[in-house]
């Protein structure tokens, strides 16, 4: 949903050529988009479980969306388009407003910044190898993660 949901403000700032009438440019938009629709889907007992592995400009492009969407909760006219263009996109597509999708980027947020060095190691391992593998530090790796107290913030891997 987070994917589309911002591919779909970024088709649309694109289209009007004005980089604040979404209160970003259309190319933010769109690297955060892409960053999150192409996640890399581990399957190792836990098909629901996503790595995400992107690059510090996409981070900071995923937050200032956040901080975008924020803006617009707050129905001030620099927003009102966004919040507009999102309503009517989330509500029919995703059976959800606003505050949802800023939810659901919370919790995507939430794992990107997950600061422990095993999720650093997990990353690194799928980054060069292209998925966690099945010697024994790939298993520990990835059942340390999922065990990962997450009390400091909301957590997303269940």
């Amino acid at each position: 949903m987070v994917g589309e949901a911002l591919g779909t403000v970024a088709a649309t700032a694109a289209r009007t050529l004005d980089d604040t009438r979404y209160l970003l440019p259309a190319l933010t938009w769109q690297v955060a988009a892409d960053q999150i629709a192409d996640c890399v889907t581990t399957d190792h007992r836990a098909k629901h479980l996503r790595v995400l592995l992107l690059s510090a400009h996409a981070l900071e492009a995923v937050w200032a969306c956040r901080a975008a969407l924020i803006r617009a909760t707050g129905h001030n006219d620099d927003a009102e388009r966004l919040a507009d263009l999102l309503d009517g996109y989330l509500q029919p597509v995703h059976h959800t407003g606003l505050s949802g999708l800023i939810e659901a980027v919370d919790r995507v947020l939430a794992v990107l910044t997950l600061d422990l060095s095993i999720a650093r190691t997990l990353a690194a391992r799928v980054a060069l190898n292209g998925e966690i593998g099945e010697g024994e530090e790939g298993r520990a790796a990835f059942d340390e993660v999922l065990a990962a107290p997450c009390g400091q913030s909301r957590c997303w891997i269940r």
